[in-house]
């Protein structure tokens, strides 16, 4: 094992929110690190906390700490700097469950296929968790497996349930019962011949599978003592009574859903599967969509949202009484509590700010201790940037749009455009060192919330679908036109910087309009829908879907549609300087994306540069690959914005 040191400053008993004097302008490579530690989370007897911990290198690293302290000391460190860890759960005080992703191309589609390994605190008996081949012959089970957990078992310490495929149920998923010691497996529940998930409830005593078929999803409930599945409820996705499933409970008979069935928001419902009806409302926003609960024992204790910050609702007496203590301790910084012991007397605690990198502190409520854990961007500690702003303003046809600006204030700083990816996601007022690089090289960055994004209701999402390049394109126009009338940047001196969806974006302006910017850069994005499409393209639900929310691929005018709006079909178009940033390794949008446009671009000779960065994620998420990215990027907009 490998001891990790890090000086930081410690905050005891009181934390400072001070501010401290903006410096000159800081290297690119300052604003390229990834945040020094990622998912923490805290052992049971909340002596540990265990994190994902990026090195200067390609690698990363799964680091454990005692909790309060800065000692980082290495049990795990990946081998292949393609693989990147994915989530850290402890099974027990002793023993850590570390999911893990590759890329994998085969058969003209193209994923990150799953691993898990269970591992002692020490670093000990690392354990690859997965089943054992039935054959010699040819097994693709392989590429189903890896963290697929339906239930951790709280009530016993040595085994998990885990959703498996083999050959023997023709590739069709199982439940397994897994000795994380040992890896001996034995099954639990067996396949019900269709493609499937399944849910546990918070004591792995009962499990609940869905099927998807199409649209249709159908829930059977494992009755363990007569050994067979019951068929307890369904319904039509995108159609009435339609939910996401987050927890079941067996008491009586219900789960706990996601739905947009009471509302234009997202609320978190109880539903009945004995009447296949609503029960009980558990929680809502008038404004924006829950994004996930928080549950303890069994219970749901709280609920997750974004406002313009991340924000929790805790329920339960305990959880709510702690995170007011919280908010009353670390004033003016957004606090949240995102990881706590079986106790909830030890909890770690993370902190947003629009100006500053977020950081973890602990708290130790036993014994009356506090303090920060870990500054995330220690490059940029101890620095001011100009905060990011909410705006709100009408498009051209009267939809109500959100979105941010950073500008210090100063009205002649030239623009970069930085729409989303996704596009199903949204931005936030959260500090990004993305965006803060373009910022403390004195440019301001616009950012759109346009129709589609998520986070904001039903409504708002479903008027982006089938609009790409169309409706959502115009409102991030629509943006910068009001901009430009509200005199709060210099719009004649502006370039689009985008990431995947927001690739597309910069790549279609550049096509499309393509004297408004002085330059376009895209990086993982999108130039040829169809081909997108079919190279991602899962299953027929993921193409009904697709079809739903993206443009008709059954029909040859849906086709033909699909093609006039990438970017790739209208290269000829293009006028202004063009930069392609790219990973290898991307599973999500395919370097083929950027390669092919490319290559069209060679042809006639235009002005695009390709940077491909070897084994490089969706989400370029190793320091040596961001780092040039970041580099090149800030270069070629300081060379054509002058």
């Amino acid at each position: 094992m490998n001891k990790i040191i890090i000086t930081l400053i410690a905050l005891f008993l009181t934390f400072s929110t001070t501010g401290f004097a903006q410096t000159d302008s800081l290297p690119s490579s300052a604003f390229s690190q990834l945040d020094i530690v990622e998912k923490p989370t805290v052992s049971p007897n909340g002596e540990l906390i265990a994190a994902v911990y990026n090195s200067d290198g390609a690698t990363q690293q799964v680091v454990i700490s005692p909790f309060g302290k800065v000692e980082l000391t290495t049990i795990l460190k990946l081998q292949n700097k393609s693989e990147r860890i994915v989530k850290l759960r402890w099974v027990n005080n002793e023993r850590l469950l570390v999911s893990a992703d590759y890329p994998e191309h085969m058969y003209g589609s193209s994923r990150r296929v799953g691993q898990l390994y269970a591992v002692n605190k020490d670093g000990g008996e690392l354990k690859e968790i997965k089943l054992r081949k039935l054959s010699d012959g040819k097994d693709w089970s392989w590429l189903f497996s890896g963290d697929q957990i339906v239930s951790m078992l709280p009530n016993d310490p040595e085994h998990i349930l885990l959703q498996q495929v083999s050959e023997r149920d023709n590739y069709f998923p199982s439940v397994y019962k897994i000795n994380v010691y040992s890896g001996a497996s034995e099954k639990y529940a067996p396949s019900l011949q269709k493609p499937s998930y399944f849910i546990g409830d918070s004591t792995g005593q009962s499990i609940v599978g869905v099927t998807v078929e199409d649209l249709e999803r159908t829930f059977y409930l494992w009755l363990e003592d007569s050994s067979e599945w019951k068929e307890i409820g369904s319904y039509t996705a995108f159609e009435e009574d339609s939910f996401t499933p987050v927890l079941y409970e067996p008491t009586n008979n219900t789960l706990i859903v996601k739905t947009y069935q009471k509302g234009d928001k997202q609320q978190v419902w109880r539903y009945s599967l004995d009447s296949n009806d609503w029960v009980t409302p558990l929680f809502q926003n008038e404004q924006f969509d829950v994004q996930g609960i928080h549950e303890h024992n069994g219970q749901v204790v709280g609920f997750r949202y974004i406002a313009d910050m991340p924000e929790v609702s805790f329920v339960a007496p305990a959880f709510k009484q702690r995170q007011a203590l919280i908010e009353n301790t670390f004033k003016g910084m957004n606090p949240i509590i995102i990881g706590y012991d079986e106790s909830v007397n030890k909890l770690l605690v993370k902190t947003f700010s629009a100006s500053a990198p977020s950081r973890f502190y602990f708290v130790d409520l036993a014994n009356k201790a506090g303090g920060l854990w870990m500054a995330l961007q220690p490059t940029l500690e101890n620095k001011t940037f100009p905060a990011k702003q909410p705006i709100a303003f009408k498009a051209s046809d009267d939809f109500e749009l959100s979105g941010y600006l950073i500008n210090g204030g100063d009205s002649e700083r030239p623009l970069v455009v930085m729409p989303h990816g996704g596009p199903w996601s949204r931005d936030t007022q959260v500090f990004s060192p993305l965006e803060h690089m373009f910022v403390n090289a004195g440019y301001a960055v616009l950012q759109v919330n346009f129709r589609g994004s998520s986070g904001f209701g039903s409504n708002y999402e479903a008027q982006g679908y089938g609009e790409w390049g169309q409706r959502m394109q115009k409102d991030v126009m629509d943006g910068v036109a009001w901009v430009k009338e509200q005199q709060l940047a210099n719009t004649d001196k502006s370039c689009v910087v985008g990431w995947s969806y927001g690739g597309y974006v910069s790549l279609f302006a550049a096509t499309n309009t393509p004297t408004q910017f002085n330059c376009y850069v895209s990086i993982a994005g999108v130039s040829d829908i169809n081909a997108i499409l079919e190279d991602t393209r899962a299953s027929e639900t993921a193409e009904m879907v697709d079809n739903i929310m993206v443009g008709d691929r059954d029909s040859e005018k849906g086709k033909a549609h699909l093609a006039s709006i990438s970017p790739v079909n209208n290269i000829g178009m293009l006028k202004r300087p063009t930069l392609l940033i790219h990973g290898t390794g991307d599973v999500v949008v395919p370097d083929d994306q950027s390669k092919q446009f490319y290559k069209a671009a060679q042809k006639y000779n235009l002005p695009v540069e390709l940077l491909l960065l070897e084994e490089g994620t969706h989400q370029l998420d190793s320091n040596p690959n961001r780092k040039d990215a970041y580099t090149r990027a800030i270069k070629f907009v300081k060379q054509h914005i002058k």
